[in-house]
């Protein structure tokens, strides 16, 4: 891998005049209405820098993007990582990626059961989304019968958990330096995966298919009060499913997986609709419905989501999107408000909320929201883009 990244910036170098210099800088204040069960403050702050460098000519595409993160409560959220650092050769069938870089799967909007390339930043945010840049190298390519992208994935990265003082954590402390894993090459296994896809009409589909470290570890106790948790890095082999049709306004998707690995072979899937009301009440705003149940063979019961987004059209790309997450087995109820407004050219206002309710306490089934029962918050955040 270092060879790789060596070429990359030798890349770099050579060409270095021809560049484009971006980035952002972002700062986000969150207020959480109650203080942590473990005691921790109510008023957490972050500072993110990210510059980006950029070149596209007809054959390269050169990317360099690094994030860093500085968290004013937690030291474990503090962050230095290359989101991205590759360099993309382009040919008329076939294009190669190799270096550092992000990759997504799926097609939902809460759960994304087969997107696994990239490792969770699991201090960022509890939906999955942010990611740690991968050290790769990857093939594509196109023909007639579609898209087929092929993976080889060099030196695991093992998931960010907040520390003592960080919030939306679990009641334990999870001891990351002390991580085991199945494999006898540990963080050093190169993992492969493939995924063809290609559409027919309304239709878009996936099949993907994944060999290598899980990027879900498992917590294992360790006996010790001080840090009593410790991940347990398995090896996995997953098959993926996403499908998109497209029916007018309606959308309807589905992600579904199988894997073996974790114990014995289970699938689970997230599967849903939205459908759009385009010009509500003949203005130029658009009202988008949603929808997603879930399924996972290892829980009595999975989340429901009812949610919508609303599109307001306008040179400020001004959006609204909320939803009710509800699991009928639990009786947990959590709702979620996120909006965000660009503030001329150079800046983007965004807007969360989350707030988590139990609605039975007397039920005894097991909680998904239970660890952050204490941690409904307001977040702002600012984006400047240099």
């Amino acid at each position: 891998m270092k060879f790789l990244l060596t070429i990359v910036a030798l890349f770099l170098l050579n060409n270095i005049f021809a560049y484009e210099f971006l980035g952002e800088v972002i700062l986000d204040n969150r207020y959480f209405l109650n203080e942590g069960t473990s005691y921790q403050d109510k008023i957490h702050s972050s500072f993110s820098y990210s510059p980006e460098i950029f070149h596209d000519d007809e054959d390269y595409i050169f990317h360099l993007k690094p994030k860093i993160r500085k968290d004013s409560q937690d030291t474990k959220r503090n962050l230095l990582d290359l989101q991205e650092f590759y360099l993309l050769h382009i040919g008329e069938e076939r294009e190669i990626k190799f270096g550092i870089s992000k990759e997504f799967w799926g097609v939902t909007e809460t759960t994304h059961r087969v997107d696994i390339i990239n490792q969770t930043d699991f201090t960022e945010g509890f939906d999955g989304e942010e990611k740690l840049g991968q050290p790769m190298v990857k093939v594509s390519l196109e023909e007639e019968w579609g898209v087929l992208d092929i993976y080889a994935l060099f030196s695991f990265r093992e998931r960010q958990f907040s520390g003592q003082e960080g919030r939306l954590r679990l009641p334990l402390i999870i001891d990351k330096n002390e991580s085991i894993y199945e494999s006898s090459a540990k963080n050093k296994r190169t993992d492969f995966a493939a995924r063809w896809s290609n559409y027919y009409d309304q239709l878009d589909i996936a099949i993907s298919y994944f060999s290598g470290t899980t990027r879900e570890p498992r917590l294992v106790p360790t006996g010790s009060i001080d840090k009593p948790l410790i991940p347990y890095y398995e090896t996995i082999d997953q098959f993926g499913l996403e499908l998109l049709y497209l029916i007018g306004s309606l959308a309807i998707k589905v992600e579904a997986i199988s894997r073996a690995g974790q114990g014995d072979r289970f699938s689970a899937a997230t599967y849903g609709f939205e459908y759009t009301q385009v010009g509500i009440f003949d203005s130029r705003i658009d009202l988008g419905w949603i929808f997603e149940g879930n399924h996972d063979d290892r829980l009595k019961s999975s989340p429901t989501v009812l949610g919508t987004r609303l599109s307001f059209n306008d040179e400020l790309d001004s959006q609204i999107l909320s939803g009710f997450i509800w699991n009928d087995v639990s009786k947990e109820l959590g709702f979620l408000l996120e909006s965000s407004r660009r503030v001329g050219e150079c800046c983007l206002i965004a807007l969360e909320g989350v707030y988590f309710e139990d609605t039975d306490e007397d039920n005894n089934e097991p909680k998904l929201f239970d660890a952050f029962r204490e941690d409904d918050f307001f977040k702002i955040e600012f984006t400047y883009y240099l």
